[in-house]
């Protein structure tokens, strides 16, 4: 296969952006659950901190749970801003929060790629609950006056997101609804890892598309083996890119799958900071991806720029809230 320059990715990912933004405006020490907790905050158009506080509940229609899901030998410390600010808002908010060491859950899910094995806990975890919200472990919440219940559907059992600056759908987060069809969705998907060549890339990012793909498509599709053959030679991120939008070409650009839904750029419930250089907008924003510790910067001035600066690396961000939470005040009311 012929790798594509990366210098024609990185032109084809300028453009669609900028027309992007143009048409959209461990059994463990470590596990920790959270039952029948609540959360919320508040903040300005791109805002450069959240000041959480109390609000007036709602009590919520469905019962949901939020969880997480960390390797055995992960300290969660490495993600403690952003694990934090789930747990104070599933407290203030009335969800089920549960961080789980997926040690506890190897009998049930033996799979030994660690980002497969999650599915397979999630999908054990469904059973107890109308819908969960599974999240990556450095997904905090920004903007906490926003409710999961903006995104439930009930006509689809399963719904993703576009990833706003690349071609991916996230296989980081999503919100299932607890059914038969989502739980073998799920076990399948966490199997699907023994289908994967040494060669595959980006573990369950990258199979997620070619597994979508499986599901969606008709049984005859001619087109998947060529998108397929790309992903087994995939070397690099030209490579990789180019795999996703041959899988996404073939997909369409609606969001309705039958019982699959793939929220479009911009309307999902996660994004990375870096678009706005952590600065976030109270009418968009939800929750930030990619808050680990390793990459959290100081703040040397303020107010900072809305533009990352070039030379920084991609994954730095500053941290959006006014010191540590406390998780005794995250309390309903």
């Amino acid at each position: 296969m012929r790798s594509v320059p990366i210098s024609v990715v990185l032109a084809a990912f300028c453009v669609y952006t900028v027309l992007l933004l143009i048409l959209t405006r461990q059994k463990s020490q470590y596990s920790f659950s959270l039952v029948q907790g609540r959360d919320l905050s508040q903040g300005k158009d791109y805002d450069e901190v959240v000041q959480y506080e109390n609000t007036e509940q709602k009590t919520p229609h469905s019962r949901i749970g939020i969880v997480e899901v960390i390797e055995a030998k992960t300290s969660p410390e490495l993600y403690d801003t952003a694990i934090s600010s789930v747990v104070c808002y599933s407290k203030i908010h009335g969800y089920d929060f549960h961080l789980i060491n997926d040690g506890e859950y190897r009998q049930q899910c033996p799979q030994d790629d660690k980002f497969f094995r999650r599915h397979c806990i999630v999908a054990h975890m469904l059973k107890h609950y109308d819908y969960v919200l599974f999240l990556d472990s450095d997904i905090g919440v920004v903007n906490p006056r926003r409710r999961i219940e903006e995104f439930l559907d009930p006509h689809v059992d399963i719904i993703f997101y576009d990833r706003f600056y690349i071609w991916e759908v996230m296989a980081g987060s999503y919100l299932v609804r607890n059914s038969v069809w989502s739980q073998n969705f799920l076990l399948d998907f966490a199997n699907y890892s023994s289908r994967l060549s040494e060669n595959a890339y980006a573990s369950d990012n990258g199979a997620l598309h070619a597994y979508l793909a499986e599901r969606i498509l008709p049984e005859k599709n001619t087109e998947l083996s060529t998108c397929l053959r790309i992903f087994d030679d995939i070397k690099g991120y030209g490579d990789l890119f180019l795999y996703e939008v041959c899988i996404r070409k073939l997909l369409g650009y609606g969001t309705s799958f039958g019982r699959i839904k793939i929220l479009h750029k911009g309307t999902g419930w996660a994004r990375d900071p870096r678009m706005t250089n952590s600065k976030w907008s109270k009418e968009r924003d939800f929750m930030f991806h990619n808050m680990k510790k390793k990459t959290l910067k100081s703040y040397t001035s303020t107010p900072i720029p809305v533009r990352a600066d070039p030379s920084a690396g991609w994954a730095n961000w500053y941290n959006p809230f006014v010191g540590k939470l406390n998780l005794s005040l995250c309390t309903p009311g």
